[in-house]
């Protein structure tokens, strides 16, 4: 009768294992599905504009119409090898992102500047794909696009104790009716809660009566 007993219990917690291993791979499988639907909905807001932009500079200036196909195709090849990557190092989305500025600047017709200070000890940290990019470009299209002048944008990145700091502030004043968050923030917040749960975080604020920003905290472990 023990061995009965002990061998029908055996069996049961086989079976209850295993079905919780089968719950947390329908878990993962889902995870992984709506993060490629996220992933897909990204995609570069700038490119026409872009393409235009070259259209005039081809026979005015040749040399800066080539750089900015170079940079467009390598913005595209990012686009795409990304839908492939959970994650990225911070160093390879800052490239990118300095060519993302620079397509715009051009649009902006010299209205924009900017600057990147990197801590050299964040350059190897994973982030998820185009989240600096998505930050810019959400700065780009909610705020300075909206002043006359252009303005400034800083992005800044800090290693701290358990968490990578991305800092973008740019010239601008967020409102009560401005909550400046396209889909492009929101599949980002719901990336990086696939990605680190609860432990990481958004912020957006104003910092001074011309200035705002937005904050992404990654955890490092």
């Amino acid at each position: 009768m023990v061995c009965a007993a002990i061998y029908f219990t055996i069996k049961f917690l086989k079976k209850q294992r295993k079905t919780e291993i089968e719950k947390l791979e329908l878990v993962t499988a889902l995870q992984e599905a709506e993060l490629a639907v996220l992933k897909n909905q990204i995609n570069p807001h700038f490119l026409f504009n872009a393409l235009n932009n070259i259209r005039s500079l081809i026979l005015s200036e040749p040399e800066k119409a080539r750089k900015m196909v170079t940079h467009i195709s390598d913005l595209l090849r990012y686009s795409i090898q990304f839908n492939a990557q959970e994650k990225v190092s911070l160093n390879e989305e800052i490239e990118i992102v300095k060519y993302y500025l620079f397509l715009e600047g051009i649009q902006f017709n010299e209205r924009l500047k900017y600057s990147i200070q990197v801590d050299p000890n964040t350059e190897s940290y994973q982030i998820p794909p185009m989240a600096i990019q998505i930050l810019v470009e959400n700065t780009i299209k909610h705020g300075l696009s909206l002043l006359k002048h252009g303005g400034e944008i800083h992005i800044i990145t800090e290693k701290h104790d358990d968490f990578l700091g991305i800092s973008v502030t740019n010239t601008g004043q967020l409102n009560s009716d401005s909550k400046r968050e396209g889909i492009g923030i929101k599949n980002l917040m719901e990336r990086m809660k696939i990605l680190f749960g609860e432990f990481a975080e958004f912020e957006l604020k104003n910092l001074s009566e011309h200035k705002v920003e937005a904050k992404l905290k990654i955890p490092l472990s």
